[in-house]
């Protein structure tokens, strides 16, 4: 393995991992969620003074980052004749202004729900808030979908890479297939466990004003909850870091999911469904006293578990991956970038 590698022995379609943004308390949040230090994926570009990556609003090819910004890991598919057909895939939808939630805030709400994060670990209160929180962000983004003819669905940065690679196996031979060892967790925990209680309750019901169903003025009034979902994020690191437990619950351990956590979580899920998946249900109107029951909340979970490019993190990229080679931590200068751009 190489410690290091340069800027231009990038190859087109090399995977890039970059470390969490400590100063950003959204990307140090993932970055404890998935035990991981790195918290986003991009794809070199043809010249590697650029990358391709899923933006703040769309797919976009953009510069690399200035030196020093933040540390970059580079993968690369193992015996792969022309990784260039991935970046081909990739600027398709490039073009095509493929778009997203916000990304941070979707993996957000993803890794509290899968993994070793379950009602034992931390604080109920504190998943319900933060789901809440984000799926306002998931009901602005679905009213206001930018590609709604798209036969692709918007993604996130590790999932619209490893989708890239994925297109490209399926068009160009098996051997683009990124493949991924037993560690990777694409079945959420607490989803399931949610699943088999509902299983052993099936008469089980629950309100509706647990949802936020067609909660518009609730929506608007979330435009400003960045410091309330800082305060919960922190709030969540400091009960991971008093207790931390295994990956795999022990049997018997597990209490009940109360019916509020189930119900935040069903709505993220919900709207999670709603931007993601075009074939996903029309919305029907819930009336404020409506029931809603077992078996359609398990419904719903179990049509999540099957979406599962959307648990790749980029933490499996970077380490559970069983064909990708580890060539380093990108170096380069200010000058290496200006080089390659003037030699277009």
């Amino acid at each position: 393995m190489a410690d290091t590698i340069k800027l231009n022995e990038l190859k087109p379609g090399d995977l890039i991992l970059y470390e969490a943004d400590y100063s950003d308390f959204i990307s140090s949040a993932i970055a404890m969620l998935t035990h991981s230090t790195v918290t986003h994926t991009a794809l070199s570009y043809n010249n590697p003074a650029y990358i391709v990556e899923e933006g703040n609003k769309f797919a976009a090819k953009n510069t690399i980052d200035p030196p020093g910004s933040r540390v970059m890991h580079i993968r690369r598919l193992k015996d792969t004749p022309d990784t260039s057909k991935v970046v081909d895939i990739a600027m398709k939808y490039v073009d095509a202004k493929l778009p997203y939630p916000d990304a941070n805030l979707v993996l957000l709400g993803i890794y509290i729900i899968i993994g070793d994060f379950i009602p034992d670990t931390i604080s109920g209160d504190i998943i319900k808030n933060i789901l809440k929180i984000i799926t306002y962000e998931l009901i602005k983004f679905c009213n206001k979908i930018k590609a709604p003819d798209s036969d692709v669905p918007p993604m996130v940065c590790s999932e619209f890479a490893t989708f890239c690679y994925d297109e490209a196996a399926m068009t160009y031979g098996p051997e683009y297939k990124i493949h991924y060892n037993e560690k990777v967790n694409t079945i959420s925990a607490l989803i399931k466990r949610i699943i088999d209680q509902l299983i052993s309750n099936p008469d089980k019901t629950f309100k509706s004003h647990h949802l936020l169903f067609g909660a518009a003025p609730e929506v608007d009034a979330a435009e400003d909850s960045s410091e309330e979902l800082k305060m919960y994020c922190e709030q969540l690191m400091d009960h991971m870091a008093e207790h931390r437990l295994e990956s795999t619950p022990t049997v018997g351990a597990a209490k009940e999911i109360s019916d509020d956590v189930i119900m935040a979580i069903f709505n993220f899920v919900k709207w999670f469904l709603k931007a993601f998946d075009k074939d996903a249900a029309e919305d029907k109107a819930v009336e404020s006293d409506a029931i809603i029951t077992a078996d359609e909340v398990r419904t719903l979970l179990e049509e999540f578990l099957r979406y599962q490019e959307a648990f790749v993190t980029p933490e499996d990229i970077y380490s559970n991956s069983t064909n990708l080679e580890d060539l380093g931590v990108l170096t380069y200068t200010q000058e290496d970038i200006d080089a390659l751009v003037n030699a277009e």
